[in-house]
């Protein structure tokens, strides 16, 4: 009681708590004010009060917080008063030493007894002095304990929609889906998707559970035979055909020029045939009769 950093500190927290307390209620008029000026006058309709009804619960804990914040300042002050209650009621201490000092001096010149009044004297008083310590001890704890009771405070409630970010992302991922698509239908490789795109769907797909599909870079591109598009399989079969000969001058005699002779046109007649198993079928000229009824 004595030794210690006295009452001094519990004012000071005292103090604290009743600043907080101040500036949470001033805190808490203002949040009032500003709302009530917004949804009175400029700002109508449901976003109004969807804002309105999202603040409320904050409004109410800042308002409970500073009530237990000005309680706590209360509960402080009273356990100084406690402890002053109890410093005063405590005996001091050089008075305790005093009365040892005096009995040591009682005992040490009582050689024919002549100083036992006078030491029980000083022992009554010393245990008097243990009582009035005692008691001072007891009221404190009594006190203190009563001060110390006050409600835990509460965190403050969750304001905004946790939900809200991923709607944004589903937002953007719902506008690109007809270019996303269009971009797919005119391009042949995913490379050629604009940039941001490719990362945006990749994070959209995965953010909601699509399953990402990799595309052929030989998607919506045909084989080529001639001037014809044709499916990829029938190259593989054109290819597998045996390519004819090449003609040379020095099979036909005489040149070019010349005619040709039984030999080279047998000789021709003959590689002319089949190849690889199959028979190439000509064009047919076809003559249509005329109807008698064309007149």
């Amino acid at each position: 009681m004595y030794s210690g950093l006295g009452p001094g500190t519990l004012l000071a927290a005292s103090e604290g708590w009743a600043s907080l307390a101040a500036e949470l209620t001033d805190a808490a008029s203002g949040y009032q004010a500003v709302i009530a000026a917004l949804i009175d006058e400029p700002w109508l309709g449901p976003a109004s009060a969807s804002m309105a009804a999202a603040v409320t619960p904050y409004l109410s804990w800042m308002t409970a917080t500073a009530a237990r914040c000005a309680q706590a300042a209360v509960h402080a002050t009273a356990a100084a008063a406690a402890f002053e209650t109890a410093h005063a009621m405590t005996v001091p201490p050089p008075l305790i030493a005093a009365n040892r000092a005096q009995l040591i001096a009682l005992t040490a010149t009582n050689v024919f007894g002549q100083n036992t009044p006078a030491i029980m004297a000083t022992e009554a008083a010393y245990g008097e002095m243990w009582a009035q310590d005692a008691a001072a001890m007891y009221n404190y704890a009594a006190n203190s304990a009563s001060a110390s009771a006050f409600s835990a405070f509460a965190s403050p409630p969750q304001t905004t929609n946790s939900g809200g970010i991923a709607q944004p992302t589903a937002a953007r991922l719902i506008s690109s889906v007809p270019r996303a698509l269009q971009t797919l239908a005119t391009t042949r490789t995913r490379a050629a998707l604009p940039p941001g795109v490719t990362s945006l769907l990749a994070q959209s797909s995965t953010s909601l559970g699509i399953e990402t599909l990799e595309f052929d870079a030989g998607l919506g591109r045909a084989a080529s035979l001639g001037t014809l598009s044709v499916p990829p399989s029938w190259a593989d079969e054109v290819s597998s055909v045996i390519p004819p000969p090449a003609l040379d001058a020095n099979v036909m005699p005489g040149g070019w020029g010349a005619a040709p002779s039984p030999t080279a046109t047998a000789g021709f007649a003959k590689t002319a045939g089949p190849r690889n198993g199959r028979s190439r079928v000509g064009l047919r000229s076809k003559i249509i009769p005329r109807s008698p009824v064309a007149g």
